[in-house]
């Protein structure tokens, strides 16, 4: 075992030993090609609601699958946003962000999550856009198979919420 080990050591460093690290100057090569010039066009705005920028009744269609759209009723809000032009609808991509309640960061819409107290609700934040305007919805789902959802959104006060929306353009 140790005659190995000196047989490997001793490999390993007539190896190292040999390496030169100049040689002379290769050939130069060939230019490449330009490639498309990248894109910037990318704007970010943030917004905070109050209880009473929200409307009643909005509606919101959930699409679970299966050719199965169920229509929600929500509290919503639409905001202009002259930066959601038909090239970005039609290229690009518009992107919203939230901070929830008792949350300090950052998240990305659609937004479910339970109520903290013991309950069968789900709240839940969508949004869509369309040319120059961006709506976020605010409804209720169940929790638990089979049972409805309870009335009461309409009379819902909504805390102040802080929201970011992020737009590219595709070109």
């Amino acid at each position: 075992m140790k005659n190995t080990f000196v047989l490997l050591t001793s490999a390993l460093l007539i190896t190292l030993c040999a390496c030169r690290k100049e040689g002379p100057v290769g050939p130069a090569g060939k230019d490449g090609k330009d490639g498309n010039n990248g894109n910037a066009n990318v704007t970010a705005k943030k917004f905070m609601t109050m209880a009473s920028t929200w409307k009643y009744p909005g509606h919101y269609a959930l699409d679970y699958g299966n050719n199965q759209v169920k229509l929600h009723f929500s509290k919503y809000i639409t905001i202009e946003a002259p930066e959601i032009t038909k090239e970005v609808i039609d290229n690009g991509l518009v992107m919203v962000y939230m901070i929830p309640k008792g949350v300090h960061n950052w998240m990305p819409l659609p937004l479910s999550f339970q109520a903290a107290s013991p309950s069968d609700v789900v709240h839940n934040f969508a949004y869509e856009y369309r040319q120059g305007t961006l709506t976020i919805h605010y409804y209720w789902t169940s929790n638990t198979t089979g049972k409805q959802v309870p009335d009461g959104l309409e009379n819902t006060l909504m805390p102040f919420y802080n929201f970011r929306y992020v737009v590219a353009s595709g070109v």
